[in-house]
C-alpha cells in the first residue's frame, strides 16, 4: 500500500497534469473530455483504481494508451509516476 505522502504528492501532480482530461474527481469528466473518442477513463473504477493492477496504471501513464488520447508522460520520473498511481488507487469507488 502506498504512503499517504505519495498519495498527496500524486494528487498534486494529478491536479496539475491530468485533471484537465480526467476531471478533478478523476471520473473522466474533465474540461477536455468533449471530442475525445474514446473519452478519458474514469480512474475511480477498476482496473485503474485497483491496487492489483498498479503496474498496468504505471505503464499507461509512462507509455500512453494506444488508440486513445492518453499520451505518454516521459517527463515524469518513475517516482512521480508511482506517486500518481498511489493517488489513483486511493480513489477507489466504494
Amino acid at each position: 500500500m502506498a504512503s499517504r505522502d505519495a498519495q498527496q504528492v500524486g494528487g498534486v501532480l494529478f491536479a496539475a497534469n491530468c485533471a484537465i482530461c480526467h476531471g478533478a474527481a478523476a471520473d473522466g469528466r474533465g474540461q477536455r473530455r468533449e471530442g475525445l473518442n474514446p473519452p478519458p477513463a474514469n480512474l475511480t473504477l477498476p482496473p485503474w483504481s485497483d491496487v492489483t493492477t498498479a503496474g498496468r496504471t504505471f505503464l499507461a501513464i509512462r507509455n500512453g494508451v494506444p488508440r486513445t488520447a492518453m499520451p505518454a508522460w516521459p517527463a515524469f520520473s518513475d517516482q512521480q509516476v508511482w506517486q500518481l498511481v498511489a493517488y489513483i488507487t486511493s480513489l477507489k469507488s466504494p
